[in-house]
């Protein structure tokens, strides 16, 4: 961001969804030429929408509500979480994020002995408080308004107090590049699992296939494989072994 009042158009954008050039001009004290440079700058970024009269923030870049992200691709991330099985074992320490696709693998750790888990998801650690199988921690932090992620330098201290065997963790979008997020604290809490586990897997189903976001995750190389319900393009397939990563669907 070059400007400090970007941060807080799109902190406003998220709140409301949609805002009026007189109403964010009042909000920053700023004068109508200058927000029309800022939201012709983010719009270039691919983080706004104008409009007549206001500004509004692209479906692409929204972070949806958890009820409405567990009830979307149910099939497909069941998929993927049973592929996940391959690399859990006896006595393993992991990583879960908050996501609505990584929560499916809950039910799974019942079949395992021993397993320690650490999460920033509210009601991934509920689900897994139900297991007799699991030892479950929860991060503190800051809850994020209509989700159920804990997030924030409290939450990240936590993870960070901690060594796991496996991260699992999922993203917003994937390219040729890597991984992102559309949620910039989202992107730092699960770095720092990623940063603090033996290794990692990426579970991604095939709508978040050629979207890129403003925060990158990860790159390829970070992850020991990508779990997925179909066949990327050729060009992604190409990214994700040239970083020596698995690819299973």
């Amino acid at each position: 961001m070059d400007s400090p009042r970007h941060d807080v158009i799109l902190e406003l954008l998220q709140a409301k969804k949609r805002l009026g050039v007189g109403e964010l001009c009042a909000a920053l004290y700023c004068s109508p030429s200058t927000l029309r440079r800022d939201l012709i700058h983010l719009e270039k970024m691919g983080l706004v929408r104008r409009t007549h009269g206001g500004v509004s923030l692209p479906p692409g870049n929204t972070e949806y509500s958890s009820d409405f992200r567990e009830n979307e691709h149910i099939a497909q991330k069941e998929a993927i979480c049973a592929i996940a099985l391959d690399f859990l074992a006896n006595g393993m320490t992991l990583f879960l994020d908050s996501s609505s696709t990584v929560l499916r693998i809950c039910p799974y750790l019942e079949r395992y002995r021993n397993i320690t888990v650490v999460t920033n998801g509210i009601r991934t650690a509920l689900q897994l408080n139900e297991s007799s199988q699991v030892d479950a921690f929860i991060t503190g932090g800051h809850l994020k308004n209509g989700s159920t992620s804990l997030l924030g330098e409290f939450a990240g201290g936590f993870v960070e107090g901690f060594r796991a065997d496996l991260a699992i963790v999922s993203c917003r979008g994937l390219d040729e590049q890597g991984s992102y997020e559309a949620d910039s604290s989202q992107a730092w809490i699960k770095q720092r699992m990623l940063r603090n586990a033996k290794s990692a897997i990426l579970l991604c189903d095939s709508s978040k296939f050629g979207h890129s976001y403003f925060y990158k995750l990860a790159p390829f190389s970070q992850f020991s494989a990508v779990l997925t319900d179909a066949l990327p393009t050729p060009a992604m397939q190409k990214a994700v072994f040239s970083a020596g990563c698995e690819l299973l669907y």
